[in-house]
């Protein structure tokens, strides 16, 4: 496991004045401390860490940044962002139709049941999963945490941007990119898709306008995420698209001090405090 910086223990009087946000991914983990006494100050970061890919050792990746990071453990009120590639969304109906969560979410992934993950928004569920035993592990050392799935944020932040068109929002990072699409206030897609190179997510951006029908004359596209990949796919995709623009994200997200998917749940968590 490659470390990208060094734990940095904060210096706390109250945990009950401070927030801490973890942020897991396949390929890397990091987190953070806000302070709610005093919303002026800045966020801290306590550590972020990078590894390769593996799905035979995300788990142990996981378990041995949280034991190497003891602050993570105090009495904290936490929040989990994941960042899925397996994330299903369903109507609430239609999960209390079928037989479960489990037999739904398994009719396209698979995952035991205590290895999947909701979210519940509005009429709709996000069931998700990132690797075996993370759950159980969650439960057990970061007790009362709450977790989101990264597609949950967008979701919620972008559904009531105005537009009279429809708008697809991409979010790009390393290997992988999230695309989520409204017409309105109905969500028409919310998914994530792997890239080599920026003519993979151009593919995707016009694959779901096909699908969805979705007139380039008449549709909004908004990226986020690395610079590099969104300066050359913007060039792109006004060749093509007409209106496509840069993602307006909140504070240190859009200065890319934050991964994106952290700002649009500090965001979130401001507007329910």
């Amino acid at each position: 496991m490659e470390e990208t910086s060094t734990y940095r223990a904060v210096r706390i009087d109250d945990t009950a004045d401070w927030r801490l946000i973890v942020y897991i991914s396949r390929t890397g983990m990091s987190a953070y401390l806000k302070n709610e006494e005093d919303p002026t100050e800045p966020v801290i970061t306590l550590f972020s860490r990078v590894w390769e890919r593996d799905d035979d050792t995300l788990l142990r990746n996981i378990e041995t940044t949280v034991y190497d990071n003891p602050q993570l453990l105090d009495d904290f009120s936490t929040e989990i962002v994941i960042i899925s590639d397996r994330a299903l969304w369903a109507p609430r109906h239609a999960v209390e139709e079928s037989e479960g969560e489990e037999e739904l979410y398994n009719r396209v992934y698979k995952a035991e049941e205590e290895d999947i993950f909701i979210d519940e928004y509005d009429d709709k569920m996000c069931m998700y999963t990132l690797t075996e035993g993370l759950q159980p592990f969650i439960r057990r050392t970061l007790p009362g945490a709450r977790t989101w799935c990264q597609q949950t944020l967008e979701v919620s932040r972008y559904i009531d941007r105005f537009a009279d068109m429809p708008r697809l929002y991409v979010d790009i990072r390393d290997g992988e990119a999230d695309y989520v699409g409204f017409d309105g206030r109905k969500l028409l897609i919310a998914t994530t898709h792997p890239w080599r190179d920026k003519m993979e997510i151009a593919y995707q951006i016009f694959n779901i306008m096909d699908i969805y029908g979705l007139d380039p004359e008449e549709c909004q596209v908004s990226l986020s995420g690395k610079r590099e990949i969104k300066s050359e796919l913007m060039q792109l995709l006004r060749e093509h698209i007409r209106f496509v623009m840069l993602t307006m994200l909140p504070g240190a997200a859009a200065k890319g001090e934050l991964p994106p998917a952290v700002g649009l749940l500090l965001s979130r968590l401001k507007k329910t405090t």
